[in-house]
């Protein structure tokens, strides 16, 4: 049997087409593998398939038609409504969306934090060795050194003894014999230095201060001089104290006492600054003498042995790498670059990595608290001593009927449901029986010979010619607080603000969206009835009312069943109207996301995309129920209007 038959320009054309489909086909699908659509490449190679037996072989002649038919309906019908039954049946909100791979990878990265001084410096960023990718920084720290004079600068006759009748609280009543300061007389120790007047001290010969028992004065009765057998065990101890003086500068013992009177001097002390310098990447850390540094007018490190500074262009080839860098730093501890350098400096953190995965047992854990956190089974490490205690973010995870189940047992889910469903469903009803009611009553208004017919129906048409999305952001402003209806009429309504009226309005506005279109298939099928049927039953002595009520009515509703079950079906989903005229409110009382408009399709349109927790899983549930709902009931009406008996 000849496969490619008939006349060979058919035959070759249609070969090339057949051809350039299915190799644009299998482009796509090797993009969608190389992307890890494994879904969709395997449905464009099914679909690659189906044409390749429908136009290159005659298993089916009525393929060839169909085919095209089958793969559209596959594309755009089945395949959302698998897809959206899935979905349904997983975790996947905000926070759960990863696979559990990137999840862990994630929380591996971000699960570090300063050290517990939040230490950080001020570096130039730039690159170690000859790899510009192997981003590296030199830190310029400044560091402030205290210098000890050796020479003194100031020496006192002193007693020394100790303070508050503790034997290690040394301590020393001086006396500036030589009048080098403004203190006559001085009592330091190891925390204080207080100056004494000649009342606080009792003179020995040549004016040097002694205390004895029972001097008055606070400050000096609690000194005691050391006796001769005491200065010989705690000499060394003298010698080595540091005692209180002004500023910086402290006392030390030069001579211990001969006859009684030993010898202090004053060291001075000062600080001064100088620079280090560090260089870190990601496999090195060392420090830099500052003889190999060069420094700018700042002391800071511009330049030094393996490390060049980074140009813009060369920070902007690096810029979505750079702060994820770790680079070496002291173990446990590790740097991290916060952010882009500006005039030239870039700040760095010093950070710990405080969360450990372990593969083996698949769990985290915090090596500052100690806590370990499980996988729940529900797309989140969890603690399993504390259940709101989670680390963010999960991944996307199986959990069946769970949404579902939600949509019952969560009271914050089931209340504005059920407020909701009651309103959609109340909605769809009113807005066809109101569009159909009115259109058919403009095509029997129309359908009577009027001076000027044309010219109306062109009229009645305008609503439905004109865009929707114009006409409904119109209306918006028209029905504002301050638009043009409360400017008609004189009111100060809030029509868009209050529920009830905000219902109102969705209701009148999509009557005047729709009510055209019924004017159009009803006059079309008036024009459809046979006149005789109407002549024969006035003949009979039938008046209008009873023909239209017992003939024209019910032939229109059985030729337009299909259409006013397909309006239904469409204003149960009508999310324009009600998107872009109220945006589902005014809210309900009892709070939530759902407002006052809102019919199932705006409802799971929040859920999915309009709050702060953005609930894909619950969003595909309601999709489901939805889908149910309204093939359900498209089901029962087009059963009991028979509409499909004609067809048998």
């Amino acid at each position: 049997m000849r496969i490619f038959k008939g006349n060979w320009i058919a035959v070759t054309l249609k070969v090339i087409l057949v051809t350039l489909a299915m190799t644009t086909l299998g482009f796509c699908m090797m993009l969608a593998f190389g992307t890890g659509d494994t879904g969709i490449a395997i449905f464009i190679g099914i679909c690659i398939v189906l044409l390749a037996i429908a136009y290159l072989t005659k298993v089916s002649i009525p393929l060839k038609f169909f085919a095209p038919g089958l793969m559209f309906l596959a594309a755009f019908v089945i395949v959302p409504v698998v897809f959206t039954l899935s979905m349904a049946g997983f975790k996947y909100q905000t926070g759960n969306m990863l696979s559990k791979e990137e999840a862990v990878s994630t929380i591996v990265d971000q699960g570090t934090q300063s050290d517990e001084n939040g230490t950080e410096f001020e570096a130039v960023l730039g690159y170690y060795g000859k790899d510009k990718a192997d981003t590296a920084i030199i830190t310029s720290t400044m560091v402030e050194e205290t210098v000890v004079s050796n020479k003194p600068s100031t020496a006192f006759d002193a007693v020394l003894g100790y303070y508050d009748g503790d034997k290690t609280n040394l301590a020393v009543l001086g006396t500036d014999t030589y009048e080098q300061t403004k203190y006559e007389f001085f009592l330091s120790t190891k925390d204080a230095f207080t100056p004494l007047t000649s009342a606080d001290v009792k003179n020995q010969d040549g004016g040097r201060a002694v205390i004895a028992d029972g001097d008055i004065g606070a400050t000096t009765a609690k000194f005691k001089a050391f006796t001769k057998d005491e200065i010989a065990s705690v000499g060394n101890d003298l010698m080595n104290a540091k005692l209180k003086y002004e500023g910086l500068n402290f006392i030390v013992v030069d001579l211990l006492p001969v006859r009684g009177v030993g010898q202090v001097s004053v060291r001075e002390v000062s600080k001064s600054t100088k620079y280090k310098y560090f260089l870190a990447s990601g496999t090195k850390y060392y420090a830099i003498p500052a003889a190999q540094v060069t420094a700018n007018e700042q002391g800071r490190a511009i330049k030094a042995p393996n490390f060049t500074v980074y140009t813009d262009s060369q920070i902007g080839d690096y810029a979505d790498t750079i702060g994820n860098l770790r680079l070496k730093y002291k173990d446990p501890y590790f740097l991290r670059i916060d952010g882009l350098p500006a005039g030239g400096v870039v700040r760095v953190t010093v950070n710990i990595q405080s969360l450990y995965y372990d593969k083996k047992s698949d769990s985290f854990s915090n090596v500052l608290t100690g806590i370990t956190y499980k996988d729940d089974g529900r797309g989140n490490f969890r603690n399993p001593d504390l259940k709101t205690d989670y680390l963010e973010p999960g991944w996307k995870e199986v959990v069946w009927f769970e949404n579902f189940s939600r949509l019952f047992n969560d009271a914050k889910v089931r209340e504005p449901l059920i407020q909701v469903f009651i309103w959609t469903l109340l909605f769809a009803v009113i807005t066809v029986f109101t569009q159909f009611a009115l259109g058919l009553l403009v095509a029997l208004a129309m359908d009577k010979k009027i001076r000027g017919r044309n010219a109306y129906r062109s009229l009645m048409i305008l609503p439905y010619a004109m865009p929707s999305i114009m006409s409904i952001l119109i209306w918006a402003g028209m029905l504002d607080d301050q638009g043009a209806i409360n400017g008609i009429l004189g009111t100060d309504l809030q029509w868009l603000h209050t529920p009830f009226l905000a219902r109102v309005s969705v209701l009148i506005v999509n009557l005047w969206l729709g009510f055209p279109y019924f004017y159009l298939i009803s006059a079309g099928t008036l024009q459809a009835i046979p006149k005789e049927l109407a002549e024969s039953a006035s003949i009979d002595g039938a008046h209008p009312r009873q023909i239209f009520r017992l003939i024209t009515l019910p032939l229109l509703l059985r030729m337009l069943a299909p259409l006013l079950i397909a309006s239904f079906a469409f204003n149960f989903n009508n999310f324009n109207i009600i998107y872009l005229l109220t945006g589902g409110g005014p809210s309900f009382e009892f709070g939530g996301i759902a407002g006052a408009t809102d019919i199932l399709i705006s409802y799971t349109y929040k859920i999915a995309f309009g709050s702060s927790t953005q609930d894909y899983g619950l969003a595909s549930a309601i999709s489901v129920v939805i889908f149910i709902i309204v093939a359900s009931i498209s089901m029962y009406g087009i059963r009991k209007s028979k509409v499909l008996d004609d067809f048998a």
